[in-house]
Formats: structure tokens, C-alpha cells, sequence
């Protein structure tokens, strides 16, 4: 062989096994980084399948603070592995939590309708696929009962348009996650599956302003219950919260027949509140629930009275404390049908064992 092919020969055996050893070393490298990702709970198999094996992988943001240990965080977990400047993997478990009260009164729990959820907690919305899973034993560390979270993954290019045909493929990345973080924190119930991942809802603003129809905390109410009629175009929506821990109404109810300048609209208020927001309950209004015991005596000459009924019961099985209000431009209106209203509102949400404690003038 002349010394010239030799050499080539020499060179393109040289280039090929340093090529090979490169490979290797980024073959390795990226078995390392799924070893790790996530905790290393996702499926090798299938992620190794996502991302493209002429790339090395890179792991960033990596986060685990699953487990009983330290205080609840707002990112359970957390990874996002990288190849180059073409592409990325992200994937995160958050719990669900409610929006903070800042107090137990109407006002308070009504606020939590317009509070503005943080990003973290909305990221769901614009990723790739999701899953929301149930943790019947509670996550661990919160100090209220947190029973869901939710694991989010997205799968696209470095301009963060989505990969074809990602939703299906990163399902099973996002299952596996989301029963590590249930094994993990002890939730109990039943496991994820993988036809529980799907992509994220569709957001809508308020389904029920969309639809126009009463909010769900406010159908117990009947207009005739104050001699009303049917709220017009021009009158004040109801206005109301569903929660876990309490349910609020507020409404102003068109007078049929007003008797007076004074008597076009009446005013009705309901609440009740459950569990761990009832021992707050009794510290906001312990004046109230101390003066219950005295016969109700509004003061006359008042341009409108209001007059609050409160109940213990039993309602869908939990212990339950309700506070409702009628307030009306006369005060014999008001204490004659109060005791009607608080009885139409119970037997609407379906308490039993019913306790009425008193009634107030406020």
C-alpha cells in the first residue's frame, strides 16, 4: 500500500474511532441524565423515544420535594431536560390549592372570585398534556387539607411551538410522575392511568356569566320568599362562591310591591362554613353569636334593618355553621320571614339535624 493511502486509511480509522468514543460518552452521558431526571422515576424506554439520540441532553431546574419531609412547597417536582438549542422536556407536579381566604366573613370569601392565581399555578393551561390526581390522605406539610395536585409536561421546539404528535407521546412521562409524587406523599386512592393524562381544558372566563344563569351558591333563593319578582336586565347579578370549607351568596332581591322610596330592593345573605374555618368563625364573630341569646329589638327611625339567623346542622354529612341575613326597609319584614329563608336555604343544601342558635339585629 503506498504511504499516502496509508495515511488516509490511517486518518479515516482515527476520525471513525474518535467519532465512536463521542458517542459512546454521549450515549452515556444521556442514559445519566434519564437515570436522574424527575427523581429518575420516568420511563427510560419511552423518554429516551421523545428525544432525538444524535443530541446531547442536558438536565435543568431539577426539583424533588416530594415526601413527608419540610413544609408543603408550591412545586412538588420539577425537571426539564434540554438537547441543544433545537428542543426541551418540561415537566411539573404542583398541588392544588384554593386561593387563600383573608378572613371567614362574606366579603372575605367573595374576594377569592376575582384573586388572580400565580403563574406556577396556571402553567397547566398552556402545556403540552396534563393530569389533575387525587390525594385522599393529604400532601403532607400544608397547614389545610391539599387533596389534588397536578402534573403538566410539554414537549417542544426551542421556539416552544409543540412537537407533532407530543401529547400522546409524553403520556406516559407524565403518569409515571404523577404516581411517584402519590407514593411518595402517602396519598392513597387509586393510581394514575395513563388514559387520565389528556390535554389541558379549554379556559372559560365564568361559565355562569357565559351562560347567564345564577351562580350555583345563590339557586336556593326563590323571589317570592320577600315578595320579589323576577331580577331584570338592569338589576345586580347574585354573587357567590362554592368551596370546599364554605359556601357564600349575596344577593339583592326587586321588591314586587315596594311600600315605599325606600322598600325597592331587599337584601339576602347566606353562608355556611365547614371544617377547619369553624373554630375562625367563632373568633370573627363572637360578639354576634354572644348576643343571639337576647329577643331581637331593632332600633326604629333606621333608614333599612338587618336582621342575621344563625344554625348549626348537618349538612352533606359535615358538621356545618350557617349564617344567614335579610335585609329589608321594614323590620317586621325581615323577622317575619327570616326564620323561612334560613329553613329554604338549609333544605336547599341538604342539612339535617337543624339547631337554630338566634337571631340579631344588626
Amino acid at each position: 500500500m503506498a504511504p499516502k493511502a496509508a495515511l488516509v486509511v490511517l486518518a479515516a480509522a482515527l476520525v471513525a474511532g474518535f467519532l465512536l468514543v463521542r458517542s459512546e460518552r454521549r450515549d452515556a452521558h444521556n442514559a445519566e441524565v434519564l437515570d436522574t431526571a424527575c427523581g429518575g422515576v420516568l420511563p427510560r424506554a419511552t423518554v429516551r423515544g421523545l428525544l432525538p439520540g444524535d443530541e446531547t441532553w442536558e438536565l435543568h431546574g431539577e426539583l424533588d420535594l416530594t415526601g413527608p419531609s419540610g413544609r408543603g412547597p408550591r412545586t412538588l417536582l420539577r425537571c426539564s431536560v434540554e438537547w441543544g438549542e433545537y428542543g426541551r422536556l418540561e415537566l411539573a407536579a404542583v398541588p392544588v390549592l384554593d386561593v387563600p381566604l383573608s378572613g371567614v366573613r362574606p366579603r372575605d370569601i367573595l374576594a377569592t372570585r376575582t384573586a388572580e392565581e400565580p403563574d406556577w399555578a396556571t402553567a397547566y393551561l398552556s402545556a403540552t398534556t396534563q393530569v389533575t390526581a387525587g390525594c385522599p390522605a393529604g400532601l403532607p406539610g400544608y397547614p389545610r387539607p391539599v387533596t389534588r395536585f397536578r402534573v403538566h409536561a410539554s414537549l417542544v421546539h426551542d421556539d416552544g411551538s409543540e412537537i407533532a404528535g407530543a401529547a400522546k407521546e409524553v403520556r406516559a412521562a407524565v403518569t409515571a410522575v404523577a404516581n411517584h409524587v402519590r407514593e411518595r406523599g402517602g396519598c392513597g386512592g387509586p393510581a394514575v392511568k395513563p388514559s387520565d393524562v389528556r390535554p389541558p381544558p379549554e379556559p372559560v372566563e365564568d361559565p355562569d356569566e357565559e351562560s347567564g344563569e345564577v351562580v350555583p351558591s345563590c339557586r336556593w333563593f326563590r323571589p317570592e320568599l320577600l315578595d320579589g319578582r323576577a331580577r331584570g336586565r338592569d338589576d345586580r347579578e347574585p354573587d357567590g362562591v362554592t368551596g370546599d370549607d364554605a359556601d357564600v351568596c349575596s344577593l339583592r332581591v326587586p321588591r314586587a310591591k315596594p311600600a315605599n322610596r325606600l322598600d325597592h330592593f331587599a337584601e339576602v345573605g347566606s353562608v355556611s362554613w365547614r371544617g377547619p374555618l369553624l373554630p375562625e368563625v367563632r373568633t370573627a364573630y363572637g360578639a354576634e353569636l354572644a348576643a343571639l341569646s337576647r329577643a331581637p329589638e331593632p332600633e326604629s327611625g333606621e333608614k333599612s334593618y338587618t336582621l342575621a339567623v344563625w344554625a348549626e346542622s348537618s349538612c352533606s354529612g359535615a358538621r356545618t355553621l350557617s349564617r344567614v341575613t335579610v335585609g329589608t326597609a321594614a323590620a317586621a319584614l325581615a323577622a317575619d320571614r327570616a326564620d323561612r329563608i334560613l329553613a329554604a336555604y338549609l333544605a336547599a343544601s341538604d342539612c339535617r339535624a337543624v339547631k337554630v342558635l338566634g337571631k340579631v339585629w344588626k
